[in-house]
This record gives C-alpha cells, structure tokens and sequence, in this order.
C-alpha cells in the first residue's frame, strides 16, 4: 500500500498523465487535417475523426468513472465476449485490404482486434491477480497463453497478422510484473523469436540468393524452410545438441537438470516448425513487408516504397519542418497511408525534427505516468492493467516509429492517438481512462 507522501500526489486527477494525453491528441488532430487534406473524401475523414474523438472521450470519462475493479468481478463475461466478437467478425465483417477485420456501425467503421487487446489485457490481469502464489510456475505462463491464444488465434483468421504481434510483448511484459520466473519468459520469448525470424531468413534467402547453389547456407535455408528433408534434419541436430551438451554437463560435473537440456531443442524445433507454418501462409503484401525490412534496396518501387518515401519525408523535415500542408512526400500523394499507419512521417517532415521529438516526448511522458499509476495502484489487479497498458503502448510506438524509419518491419499498426482511426482512438482513450481510475482510487478503499 503506497503511503499518502507518495509522488506528492494528493489529487484524484494526474493532471501531468491528463496533459501527456491532451498534447498527443492535438498534435495528432493537426497532423492528421494536414496529412489527409489532399485526400477526395477529407470532409469525412474530418467527420469521421471528429465523432471518434467525441466518443473516446465519453470512453475515457466512463472508465474513470467506473471503479475498474467491475472488470476483474466480470472478467469470465469480458472474455466470454470478446471471443463472440471476434467471432463475429470473421462473419459479418467486411473486408478492406485483403484482411476481414472491421464491422461497420453506421457513421463508423469499428475494428475489433483494438478491443480485443485491452479485453485481453483485463482478463489476463485477473487471472495473474488470482494465480499471484503460483507466478513462478511454468504453467502460469501456459495459462496466461491459453488464454491470449484464441483471441490471437480468431485474429489471424482475418487474416492480421500485425494486430496479432502486439499482443506478444503486453503478454511478456505482464507475467514479467506478475514475478513469473524469468527462464520460463526467456523459454517463450526464444520460441517466438525463432518462430518471427524463420520467415524473415525465408525471405531475405529469397531474394538476394534465388538460385543458390546446392550446399550453400542461403540453398540449406531455402530447403529447410519448405518442410522438407532439410527441416527433419535441423530438428535431429537440435535434438543431438541438447543430448551432447547434456553429456558434456556430465563429464564436467556441472549441476544442471537435465529438462533444460530438453527444453532447449524443443524451444528450437518448435519455433522452427512455427516459423514454416508462418512462413507458408503468409500472404503476398505480408511477404512484401518483410522484403522492405530485409532487402529494402531490391524493390524500392514495388515492395519497398511506402518505407523508402517514409524515410525521404522524415529525412527531408530538418530541424523545423517545411510547415502543416506543405510536406512534398505528403502533400503531392508520394507517401501512402500517410494519416494512418505512415503519419509519423508526415509530423517528420511538416514539423521537423522537434516535430517529431514532441511526440516521443509526451509519449515518454505518458509512459512514465501509466508506470506511474501501476506504482501506485492500491491492488495488484491494477496493478498489472497498467503494466500492460504501458507496454501495449511503448510496442505500439516502437513499431509504428520504427517502421517509419526502416528499423522495424511494416505491420500496419496505428499510432495511437496520432493515427487516423476510429476504433484506435475510441478503445485507447477508454484504455487510457481506466489508467486514470487506478490512478484516482490509489487511496481509496471503496
């Protein structure tokens, strides 16, 4: 329990955490009315914006005015939900860009994998609350990714992939403040980890070595990665390494168990298995994505552009920007996506290197104060809300600014609060209130 000294902070308001919130939403507004200004349906977008932000913030004033334990007594309910409505989706969802991901309600048009990630939040911070004895156990961590794994699951079906990555680090990030034992998260981050590279090795093999000669390393990848001999035989060297280190262990008289030497080709194996599966489903703008961030120089026109006009936009800011509706890349339609997923760039190149700076800024700021709250909470639910909430947040701003600048994979995820998007911006500030409700109830027993 946090004493009342505690920051200094008396109030049931973080008026710094309400100023963070506030900056990112009008330099988002005036990024976005300047970004898709040349765009034939930008009276709608403004509409569009506009009614979303509207609702957000009855979101926002909703989930500070609910206690937020009601989330943690319906927990079974939310989920129960949140798998119906992703359900849904898959049936009577439309689709936009190949991916069936959005329901459309009227004046709006909703995307329910934002809600599912927060909903997955809530529930997965009950459970971790309620198993708070046995946090240390590896089947914690199965638990908690059984429980992840049919939303992520229904997620994929449509198929997005991009909304599904996001929920990996939130899912880490939590059991990390939960106190699950930290081999067992090196155990499910190396799976992943392999599972992720498998098809990025793929695809860089691919292009800079099409025609590799038989027994060259990019050819033995190549083959590895179609199912094939290759793949039996990568599993069986995983298989004899383990054993021989194991041995070695012996001879040695090391005092190691023998389940981590078990441990170690299966992580190896099944996240091989993972990444082929991956791999033979991606589709083809998914595969593109992956030549941009590999092999960026092979097809700048075609795979590689949005991210090759992304960098040209920010590289062309300066230190003060060319100014709201004067961006070329932006303006003149070089840069796509450029109000939604691609929008940082345009703040690069509108307002410049302190353009761009400001919005990290109060993203820090903003982080800081979600951290903040979690520090404070006056219960471990809380608790592990606004640890996944933070790192919900700082993925999401790794990804989409890195992207931007060619350090990270294009994945098609909004900037929260910044990005063009309905569902984005209504969900996130709902998110953002229930931060803001732990917040205002740190001292509060009611």
């Amino acid at each position: 329990m946090p004493s009342r000294a505690d920051s200094g902070a008396k109030g049931r308001v973080d008026w710094v955490f309400m100023s963070a919130v506030l900056g990112l939403i009008v330099l988002g507004t005036i990024a976005m009315v300047s970004a898709a200004s040349p765009l034939p349906l930008y009276i709608s977008i403004l509409q569009r914006h506009f009614f979303a932000l509207f609702i957000g913030i009855l979101l926002f004033l909703v989930g500070l005015g609910f206690n937020y334990q009601i989330f943690q007594d319906q927990a079974k309910a939310l989920y129960i939900f949140v798998l119906i409505l992703m359900t849904a989706v898959l049936v009577v969802g439309t689709v936009h860009k190949g991916q069936k991901s959005w329901i459309h309600l009227g004046f709006l048009t909703f995307q329910p994998a934002e809600l599912a990630r927060i909903g997955v939040i809530l529930v997965l911070a009950n459970f971790l609350d309620r198993r708070a004895r046995k946090t240390a156990d590896f089947s914690t961590v199965l638990w908690a990714l059984a429980i992840a794994g049919p939303v992520m699951a229904l997620i994929m079906k449509q198929p997005d992939m991009g909304s599904t990555v996001t929920f990996f680090p939130v899912i880490v990030a939590m059991l990390f403040c939960a106190g699950a034992d930290l081999w067992h998260l090196v155990t499910v981050f190396g799976y992943c980890f392999i599972a992720a590279a498998v098809p990025l090795i793929f695809t860089y093999c691919q292009v800079r070595y099409p025609g590799a000669a038989a027994g060259t390393w990019p050819w033995l990848v190549l083959q590895t990665s179609r199912m094939g001999v290759g793949t039996v035989v990568a599993i069986a060297l995983f298989t004899l390494t383990g054993l021989g280190a194991w041995r070695l262990s012996i001879m040695m008289r090391l005092n190691a168990r023998p389940l981590y030497f078990l441990i170690l080709p299966l992580i190896l194996s099944g996240g091989l298995l993972s990444g082929i599966v991956i791999n033979r489903h991606l589709k083809g703008y998914q595969r593109n994505r992956f030549v941009a961030y590999v092999a960026p120089q092979s097809d700048i026109q075609g795979a590689s552009y949005n991210v090759h006009q992304a960098q040209i936009a920010i590289g062309s800011g300066g230190l003060w920007g060319k100014g709201l509706f004067s961006g070329t890349q932006g303006q003149l339609g070089f840069l796509p996506e450029r109000h939604t997923d691609f929008i940082y760039a345009v703040v690069g190149e509108e307002m410049g290197f302190w353009g761009a700076l400001s919005v990290l800024g109060l993203y820090m700021l903003l982080i800081w104060r979600i951290i903040t709250a979690a520090r404070l909470a006056r219960d471990r639910y809380g608790f592990l809300v606004c640890c996944g909430i933070a790192a919900m947040f700082a993925f999401n701003l790794s990804l989409n600014a890195g992207m931007c600048l060619g350090l990270m994979p294009v994945a098609g995820i909004p900037l929260p609060l910044i990005s063009y998007g309905g569902s984005s911006l209504m969900i996130t500030l709902g998110a953002l209130g229930i931060v803001a409700n732990v917040y205002a109830r740190r001292y509060s027993l009611l």
